[in-house]
């Protein structure tokens, strides 16, 4: 038996116990498409966007855990409800005015099935990512082997030093 394969003993089998690889179930051009496919699944796959009627859902769930929180201390305190109907509205008016500086993360941790918590982090980190590197806004996997588009950028890129160039020399 060699790394786990084949008989661990030949005697008996009516083989030399020799393993050999199999070949006879491979077609012409097999080993191509095989290594495509590894390459496809090793490739990381594209962020999906993030749905912005969700997070907004979910920063006006928030709004509402937290109004519900206050209203339940001042219950459970004793105040009257007349008071606490009116301190949970203004507490209620003051985050709704706030809601777009509203932290959904801040609350507790991202839960598994909160998708949409996770691509929002997960773009800003991708866009933090993008700054430090310096990846341009328009950037297109594998446009680097585009020899037109190559081209094209070098002559654009010409004409904006030519130009500048004139713009300094005619103060």
């Amino acid at each position: 038996m060699y790394n786990g394969i084949g008989l661990t003993t030949p005697r008996g089998s009516g083989t030399s116990g020799h393993v050999v690889k199999n070949a006879s179930a491979l077609r012409p051009g097999q080993e191509a498409r095989n290594l495509q496919r590894q390459r496809d699944r090793d490739r990381a796959p594209k962020a999906k966007p993030v749905d912005q009627g969700i997070v907004e859902h979910n920063r006006r769930r928030q709004v509402e855990v937290e109004c519900l929180e206050l209203q339940d201390e001042l219950e459970a305190q004793g105040c009257a409800e007349d008071e606490v109907e009116a301190r949970v509205d203004t507490l209620r008016k003051q985050l709704l005015q706030n809601l777009d500086r509203l932290d959904p993360s801040r609350s507790r941790k991202i839960r598994h099935f909160e998708t949409q918590r996770v691509a929002e982090a997960k773009s800003r980190e991708n866009q933090r990512l993008a700054s430090a590197l310096r990846v341009e806004e328009g950037y297109t996997e594998g446009a680097a082997f585009d020899r037109e588009l190559q081209e094209l950028r070098r002559e654009k890129r010409l004409l904006e030093r030519e130009r500048q160039a004139l713009e300094d020399r005619d103060p």
